[in-house]
């Protein structure tokens, strides 16, 4: 078995900003693992600001060499790579693979234009004339209560979420966030504030307040269940070290009566197709933060492109992700290329 990391970097097509980190290129790696003339793939993204894995991190990792703290995604792209092998050797799709099946998932696109209010406007406009389902807004202190008005007014009816990145202190949340009519509010406060905050937040609030960063694994999932810090969870799987903890975490939120929306990294096809396979068990109560390949990328590393259809993308009943990695393309956008260590 031949295990392979392939270190990437692709321009965006738009940039990318957050409150606290703002991108215009998009390194990572791709993870191949073949045996037998097949082939699984994962990946992992770097994303300064949001975390602290980087792509020497996560290639020390998957190396095997010591690390000065955890690479969770890192280790979710080899455990991805490992699962969609064995979904091809199976010959079941990845979704089947994980308890789901294959078939449409709803997909809400994330408009991250931090401090740009008209540039804000323009994108949101343009992605609900694309179809999407929801629209969710990057906010933070001094940018949240005026943008989220203006958009509420510009499309009255549109399900549209905010996400501010833990960017406010507790006790700040404007309460005016109310009169948008939201979804949910995303991690208001930082990962590291105490349960009881965010359930006085949830108290104050008519809102619903989603987690995210702040929820790692288990054990931070069932301390905010018990300390009612959170209606709704955020379920990304790279952060998670793979989709087989990530769906323990999905049964975990479904029986505690949590609303789930699946979240993506701005991955490119690799990426996405696994979190759309997690996104298609039931428990998923909003449309997911993942998009059609054009929405970020000039060219993406998957055949076919993934595409929005009435605004939903599909998952393939084709064995594993699904999709084809076009590996043309990806040796163009390799900046370098390492074995992987198993």
């Amino acid at each position: 078995m031949n295990a392979e990391a392939f270190v990437i970097e692709m321009p965006l097509k738009a940039g990318y900003a957050a409150a606290g980190h703002s991108l215009a290129t998009r390194s990572g790696i791709i993870v191949r693992i073949a045996t037998d003339g097949l082939a699984g793939w994962g990946e992992f993204v770097e994303i300064p600001g949001y975390s602290r894995e980087t792509v020497e991190t996560a290639l020390a990792s998957l190396s095997g060499a010591p690390v000065t703290h955890s690479n969770p995604m890192a280790i979710a792209a080899l455990r991805t790579a490992e699962l969609d092998l064995e979904a091809k050797q199976r010959g079941e799709p990845l979704t089947v693979l994980l308890g789901g099946e294959p078939g449409p998932v709803e997909s809400g696109a994330v408009v991250a234009r931090f401090g740009d209010l008209a540039g804000t406007l323009e994108e949101a406009a343009a992605r609900l004339a694309d179809g999407y389902r929801k629209i969710k807004v990057k906010i933070g202190p001094g940018f949240d209560v005026e943008v989220l008005a203006a958009l509420r007014s510009a499309h009255p009816g549109i399900p549209m979420a905010a996400d501010a990145n833990g960017s406010y202190q507790p006790g700040a949340v404007p309460s005016a966030i109310d009169e948008a009519g939201l979804l949910y509010l995303e991690q208001p406060y930082a990962p590291e504030t105490p349960w009881d905050a965010f359930a006085r937040l949830r108290a104050d609030l008519a809102t619903p307040i989603c987690l995210d960063e702040s929820i790692t694994g288990p054990p931070t999932l069932r301390a905010a269940i018990a300390g009612g810090a959170c209606d709704i969870i955020n379920l990304k799987p790279a952060r998670f070290t793979g989709l087989r903890p990530a769906r323990e975490l999905h049964d975990m939120a479904v029986e505690a009566g949590l609303g789930l929306v699946a979240g993506g990294l701005l991955e490119t096809g690799v990426g996405r197709a696994a979190t759309a396979a997690l996104a298609r068990l039931p428990g998923f109560t909003f449309p997911a933060d993942l998009s059609a390949s054009d929405r970020y990328w000039e060219r993406d590393l998957t055949d076919p492109p993934w595409t929005l259809d009435d605004g939903n993308l599909t998952i393939s009943d084709g064995a594993g992700i699904g999709v084809e990695v076009d590996t043309d393309f990806l040796e163009e956008v390799t900046v370098s290329h390492h074995s992987v260590g198993r």
